[in-house]
């Protein structure tokens, strides 16, 4: 399953899937997350995992960031963050996917890759009871057509999975679209409205001053209570939010790398190459 370490079980979503002898994507996985214990945090590698969730009631917490759980929620536990807690009637959910870094990158459209960085910011969303019964029937032809030996097998599945992740993401644009009354942004959370701003704006603006001055606070304040929030400094958000990007474009386009750095907004190349070296420990052409 994984190293453990501080009582933290690693759970390689691609060999989780490849044990199972599947191809990049694996369904009916209760079995391997009950395995981990209530007790225990988690952190995902390499995919995420999607859970439909039928429940009423319960918790989970994301980096110290706590979500409560209600009906017709559609939770993701995100790739290389911390779940401190899983609440047992999540773990009872039998629509759960893990799916790999690499069959989300490999769907038609790049807008797929949406996905992991919305799950970073809000990992649990409400869906209307409409749209949660739409999302249960991608789910069941998915786990229908896995049992299914036909020649088109694995196209078939992407295709409805691909459709599934656009229905996911169509509600989480609901949800951050600036000035939204959709619930799942509180007007008075201030996590929410930083991640909310974050989504909108990372890709031009990777300073504290710039999200302190549009939530009217101070960039120490902002910082303080984003840090008790989720755990984690505010800068590791921004900067992780520009580095999926351009690990994104680097492994799905063939953009250059002064196309990519300008894309971003960065000032030059070097300066992109520089902070890509600085975060992931190698330049943007090695990855």
């Amino acid at each position: 399953m994984g190293k453990q370490y501080n009582e933290i079980e690693e759970v390689d979503i691609l060999q989780l899937i490849k044990a199972r002898g599947e191809d990049n994507l694996l369904i009916d996985l209760h079995f391997a997350i009950k395995e981990l214990g209530i007790g225990k945090g988690i952190l995902i590698r390499n995919g995420i995992i999607i859970i439909l969730c039928k429940a009423d009631g319960g918790e989970m917490k994301i980096d110290g960031k706590v979500y409560k759980l209600s009906k017709n929620n559609v939770v993701i536990l995100p790739e290389n963050h911390v779940i401190n807690r899983i609440s047992p009637l999540l773990l009872r959910e039998r629509s759960m996917i893990a799916v790999s870094v690499d069959y989300v990158l490999n769907m038609p459209s790049p807008i797929d890759t949406s996905i992991f960085s919305y799950s970073r910011y809000m990992s649990v969303i409400k869906i209307a009871d409409g749209k949660f019964d739409d999302l249960q029937s991608y789910y069941h032809f998915i786990h229908k057509e896995s049992q299914e030996n036909d020649k088109y097998k694995k196209e078939i599945i992407q295709s409805i999975f691909y459709a599934l992740v656009l229905e996911i993401l169509a509600e989480y644009e609901k949800v951050f679209e600036i000035g939204s009354d959709v619930v799942g942004i509180k007007a008075n959370n201030l996590s929410d409205r930083f991640f909310q701003l974050l989504a909108m704006h990372y890709k031009k603006y990777r300073t504290v001053q710039f999200y302190a001055d549009n939530l009217n606070l101070t960039p120490k304040y902002l910082s303080t209570a984003i840090k008790r929030v989720t755990g984690r400094p505010i800068l590791d958000w921004i900067h992780e939010a520009i580095l999926i990007d351009a690990k994104m474009l680097l492994r799905t386009t063939d953009l250059t790398v002064q196309q990519i750095s300008e894309q971003l907004h960065f000032s030059s190349p070097s300066a992109f190459v520089q902070f890509f070296k600085k975060h992931i420990g190698k330049t943007p052409r090695k990855i």
